[in-house]
């Protein structure tokens, strides 16, 4: 008897905690969100009263407060690697955007108390980032989000160096991205969900949705996600009243004109968690939709993504495609791994539900402005454009080696879990090396680079001299992917292009045009086929036949003299 009363006590104690801890969403009645301060301290109370989760901090972020992760399982087991569905959520990437904090937490709170949510979620684990972009979190205001309906009052799209950490997950300029490098690759989530609220056209839904592209995923996986787990989730929104869309990507147009899925390359969030075979989403909920409204959809989407998780174990098919990824390199098999991307024609067709997007003057320019007529709603099926065809492919490579040189690259590597060892001894090994032809620059900075694009490059067969403590890579069936996208030089994310490599883009040594006359005139004199190119040029470019100096530099280019190094790019392929 005693420890019935005992277990009722504690029942009605926890019930009774259950109902003081409410979010800042909920004691406000759904119109305001946590400060950073309160959203931890909620994590916190959820921490010491139940046995179900742990919060734990990783790093350090910008704003020099650690990165927290609240970790959910029913079996009180918090070893990473014990074998479960792992589901991670993440917050506040844009901390405007933070329909997923409320969400995510409220949905913690009754996990926590809620005996049969926590059986019905028992075999998942969850992981939730409540604030990722710390900074921006403190940098609270009320009016950056000028087309955004509440919560009162937010944070900033920035972190604490201006930098949005949606575009950082390749160049990682950020602690908060080592951060989250320690967190998924410590639990190797098989579902991504990162949580925002959209800009853009006017609809009739709350909820869109963006995924990582089928294509990108091996056989098995992109299978199940065609075919099982995006259906049913859709189907299941649907019928809790949560209908949602595929994410209304338009730029200068209207929805009605046409939709093309968004493509993420690997800066973003879910394009750099794909890479590691993990099923990754966006949550963009609509930014003119009520915030208390926003934050229900958001809820319901979290939910359902877990039970999903659950039922469909998509842990199975990610080890079917890694196996085979093994099977292949065991064989020697040479496989291209696509890293660019464009919409393939012809589109398909979407069913959508809109408002009519009409015309009238401006009251500030007395031009005609846009403006989306809620009183004349309409459903029709318009031009959609989610399929992918690759449009650059990345080599299927036996090793890597790197010069010890490039501490940086070496670094983000390394927080990746890509495995590294290190070379004995000097020696002079037949690789493939790249030589940078061709490459455009943005104009202006883009998020503190100048990014490169449209990279070109050659390939040479030759022995190159390696050093004792050079970097020794071999890919696995979990890297290889990852690794062909920012170690390979024209991939649109690839180190090359976000500037880690500039330094061999810069020639060192030139030459005295008075001394190198002679040299010049006597390679001509010795080498016909020389002076027959150089003779070629002249006739087909009279700016060149024009300049003295480019046509020494034309022979300089193939003399001995000139450093082999330039734009020769340090990262040395050993071919299968």
């Amino acid at each position: 008897m005693r420890i019935i009363l005992s277990l009722f006590l504690a029942a009605a104690l926890s019930t009774a905690s259950a109902q003081k801890l409410q979010t800042a969403y909920e004691k406000s009645g759904g119109t305001k969100t946590f400060t950073y301060e309160e959203g931890i301290r909620f994590c916190e109370q959820i921490d010491s009263m139940s046995e179900y989760f742990t919060l734990l901090e990783y790093g350090k972020t910008d704003a020099g407060f650690p990165l927290h992760l609240l970790v959910f399982d029913a079996d009180k087991d918090f070893n990473p690697s014990t074998s479960k569905e792992v589901i991670l959520i993440n917050n506040a990437i844009h901390p405007g955007e933070p329909d997923g904090v409320e969400a995510s937490l409220m949905m913690a709170r009754d996990l926590a108390y809620d005996a049969k949510l926590r059986a019905a979620f028992r075999e998942a684990r969850i992981l939730i980032i409540p604030f990722y972009n710390i900074g921006g979190a403190l940098n609270r205001n009320t009016h950056s989000r000028a087309n955004q309906v509440g919560p009162e009052a937010y944070g900033f799209r920035g972190n604490a160096k201006n930098l949005d950490l949606n575009r950082d997950f390749i160049k990682a300029d950020a602690q908060n991205t080592f951060a989250f490098y320690k967190i998924f690759q410590t639990w190797k989530p098989h579902v991504f969900v990162d949580t925002h609220v959209s800009n853009g056209a006017d609809y009739q839904y709350t909820m869109t949705l963006i995924n990582s592209q089928e294509e990108k995923y091996g056989a098995y996986s992109a299978k199940f996600l065609k075919d099982d787990f995006l259906p049913a989730l859709y189907s299941r929104m649907k019928k809790r009243q949560q209908e949602m869309i595929p994410y209304v990507n338009v730029h200068g147009t209207t929805p009605d004109a046409g939709v093309t899925a968004f493509m993420e390359s690997p800066r973003y969030s879910n394009g750099y968690t794909s890479l590691f075979d993990c099923f990754s989403f966006v949550s963009e909920t609509h930014m003119l939709k009520p915030y208390k409204q926003r934050v229900t959809s958001t809820r319901e989407l979290l939910e359902q993504m877990v039970k999903l998780s659950i039922e469909l174990q998509p842990s199975l098919v990610i080890n079917k495609d890694r196996q085979v990824r093994a099977s292949f390199r065991n064989e020697a098999r040479i496989v291209n791994i696509p890293y660019a991307w464009e919409a393939k024609m012809p589109c398909d067709s979407l069913l959508f539900k809109g408002y009519t997007a009409k015309y009238k003057p401006s009251e500030v320019s007395g031009l005609d402005r846009l403006y989306y007529d809620r009183k004349a709603p309409f459903e029709k099926y318009i031009p959609f454009c989610d399929a992918f065809e690759p449009t650059g492919f990345g080599k299927s490579v036996r090793a890597y080696i790197i010069p010890q040189a490039w501490q940086e690259v070496m670094k983000r590597l390394a927080a990746n879990g890509v495995h590294i060892d290190t070379l004995k001894n000097d020696d002079s090994l037949m690789m493939e090396v790249a030589y940078i032809e061709t490459y455009e620059t943005v104009d202006a900075p883009y998020e503190g680079h100048y990014l490169h694009k449209n990279t070109k490059v050659s390939w040479k067969k030759t022995k190159m001299l390696v050093h004792k403590g050079d970097y020794l890579i071999i890919p696995n069936e979990r890297t290889e992917i990852f690794l062909a996208n920012v170690l390979q030089p024209e991939a649109p994310d690839s180190y090359f292009n976000w500037n880690f490599f500039d330094a061999i883009l810069q020639q060192k040594e030139w030459f005295s045009a008075y001394v190198f006359e002679d040299i010049a005139a006597e390679m001509l004199k010795n080498d016909p086929q020389l002076k027959a190119d150089l003779e070629a040029e002249k006739a087909k470019n009279p700016e060149f036949a024009a300049s003295a100096f480019e046509q020494l530099y034309f022979i300089y280019k193939r003399s001995p003299y000139f450093e082999p190094s330039f734009k020769r790019y340090p990262v040395y392929v050993m071919p299968f």
